[in-house]
């Protein structure tokens, strides 16, 4: 079977596995959640929570919101450094335009498309290998806290804490692998780029990858969630990792988060309304709130030409 007739098959297989999840996902949030007997007073709990949250507590969310994204342009502006040139603000427009995009793609692969409007013809091409290169750095930021995180609890399928930290090594050696390649895979040697860079992308998927935990910490403690840090810490390193496996779109992203997280969370804390109420906040911020920014953004850009 050749690649044209090869893509549209793994496209398909994408979506049906992450619609497949969603079902299943969807079924056993509601089983658990609005089939509580204690539905009404869990409800009635989290409308009072939310009532005496301060203008500042959300005031804070909406700074991280801002730390997150503009860490993202930063790690783009300097990958596709060599071919285009962007101030944070510039890199910050198109990386929230890709998240629109990325709304509604499986993967959020759409988010290569949207960024790619704002590259200079001829380097577009290139400008997505580039990004692959700072995707990438977020992902080993994923599967290095992923394994620390299965290995400190993991209430289901046990066997993953051996294979993840495999994975984590294997994904560490090729992103530093930086050797010539011989043959026809030499092409590859264009798409290379310096340690420095790959250092200093790393240490920028660091630093948002530990926004991701403050936000998770910092929505608990609006929300008055009695659990401690720690263990909501690597409750959410672990929900990181398994996200990073599932080709979801965002829209069923939601409902397979909020079930994974009560999985996780279940051994420190049982109200599942509650649960399903900081997982719906994190996901409103980080991804609903910044893909309407970038539809919004996306409407100018295109106004303009």
């Amino acid at each position: 079977m050749n690649s044209s007739k090869l893509k549209p098959l793994l496209s398909i297989g994408n979506k049906l596995i992450g619609f497949i999840l969603f079902v299943i996902c969807a079924i056993a949030i509601y089983n658990k959640v609005l089939q509580n007997e204690n539905l009404h007073q869990y409800g009635a709990d989290l409308k009072l929570q939310l009532a005496k949250i301060h203008w500042t507590a959300w005031t804070l969310m909406g700074c991280l919101l801002t730390f997150n994204y503009t860490i993202e342009a930063i790690k783009w502006k300097s990958v596709i450094a060599s071919t285009n040139k962007f101030n944070t603000l510039q890199a910050l427009r198109a990386v929230l335009v890709g998240q629109a995009f990325s709304f509604f793609t499986p993967a959020r692969s759409g988010d290569y498309v949207g960024r790619t409007l704002f590259l200079a013809p001829g380097t577009k091409l290139k400008g997505i290998t580039q990004m692959a290169w700072a995707s990438y750095a977020q992902i080993i930021m994923t599967i290095c806290f992923g394994c620390v995180a299965l290995f400190w609890n993991l209430p289901f399928l046990p066997w993953l804490k051996w294979v993840a930290p495999l994975g984590g090594c294997l994904a560490l050696f090729l992103f530093f692998y930086n050797q010539p390649l011989k043959g026809w895979l030499s092409k590859l040697n264009l798409l290379q780029i310096p340690i420095s860079l790959k250092w200093k992308l790393l240490a920028l998927a660091l630093a948002r990858y530990s926004i991701y935990l403050m936000q998770y910490n910092w929505a608990a403690q609006m929300l008055a969630l009695p659990v401690s840090w720690l263990d909501l810490s690597i409750a959410v390193m672990a929900l990181l990792f398994f996200l990073s496996m599932i080709p979801a779109i965002s829209l069923t992203d939601l409902v397979i988060r909020g079930q994974l997280f009560l999985l996780l969370i279940a051994p420190f804390y049982q109200n599942d309304i509650m649960l399903i109420a900081l997982t719906t906040l994190i996901w409103v911020v980080n991804f609903l709130i910044p893909s309407i920014l970038g539809a919004f953004l996306l409407l100018g850009f295109r106004l303009k030409r």
